[in-house]
């Protein structure tokens, strides 16, 4: 088995153990079986034929293992943690201000808001493309790495689900700024939102680590793909806390779990 389908693996194993125990659980058969079917596809892949078209069949499913993992997560939301939601705006309050950034978001040219809600929505479509990037660069070699530090950084992040179980903050402040603009990507990622995501907030931020690791990945492979990777990420970064979509230190924790992620496999790595 290659390395990537090892994390995706290990992560459905971690799923199936943690409905396991949750005894008094609602949903614990259903978790129970979804995790371990989730965790014998891992290992098919590597029964797929050693061809140009089993390669490529295998390069490009550990996106179908990050979108299972994301959505069987999801099942592991109980009820909301109010004193960890309190914590996390109260730490929005301090660090960005009372108005949690509202007075930088209201001054904002109308354009560059709209980026920024494009970039949050272009995170779905920027992990992809990071691998699409490196085949159409001759690196498909390179897949295994790639989707070994984005499903490290992504399955990390959705691990801490069962335990720590936020509402975003868009579902618990009345008054968001960026709503008071007329932006109409916004209103397509409300509505995206509302009908394609697992609907809770996901501590460390699915959305910064993925998109970070995308950039880490491709960029060492493509040195000069690199900035434009990086203000990418950086963006959707932003985009997440300014949009109200996630809470600051969610931000902050999927970017450090990805770097602590990339450190371990550089060195093994070798």
């Amino acid at each position: 088995m290659r390395v990537s389908e090892w994390v995706a693996f290990g992560y459905f194993l971690y799923l199936l153990a943690v409905a396991v125990v949750k005894a008094h659980w609602p949903k614990r058969n259903k978790a129970v079986t979804a995790a371990a079917v989730a965790a014998l596809a891992a290992t098919l892949p590597r029964v797929l034929p050693d061809t140009e078209v089993g390669r490529l069949v295998r390069d490009w499913l550990p996106a179908a293992f990050l979108m299972i993992g994301y959505w069987l997560s999801g099942w592991y939301f109980v009820q909301p943690m109010p004193q960890i939601e309190a914590r996390f705006q109260a730490w929005d309050r301090r660090v960005l201000g009372r108005d949690v950034g509202a007075g930088l978001v209201l001054a904002l040219p109308r354009v560059a808001v709209e980026a920024l809600e494009l970039a949050y929505a272009a995170c779905f479509l920027f992990v992809p493309s990071g691998m699409l990037m490196l085949a159409m660069a001759g690196h498909e070699s390179g897949a295994d790495r790639f989707w070994t530090l984005v499903l490290a950084g992504e399955l990390g992040s959705f691990a801490f689900l069962p335990w720590v179980q936020t509402r975003p903050p868009r579902a618990l402040e009345s008054d968001i700024a960026i709503d008071r603009r007329p932006l109409l990507v916004r209103q397509v990622n409300r509505f995206m939102v509302a009908n394609t995501s697992i609907g809770v907030n996901t501590f460390p931020s699915g959305h910064v680590a993925g998109a970070l690791a995308t950039a880490i990945a491709v960029s060492a492979v493509q040195p000069s793909f690199g900035p434009w990777m990086f203000g990418i990420a950086l963006l959707i970064a932003v985009a997440a806390v300014a949009g109200r979509y996630h809470y600051l230190v969610d931000a902050i924790a999927g970017a450090a779990l990805t770097l602590a992620a990339w450190t371990v496999i550089s060195a093994l790595w070798r």
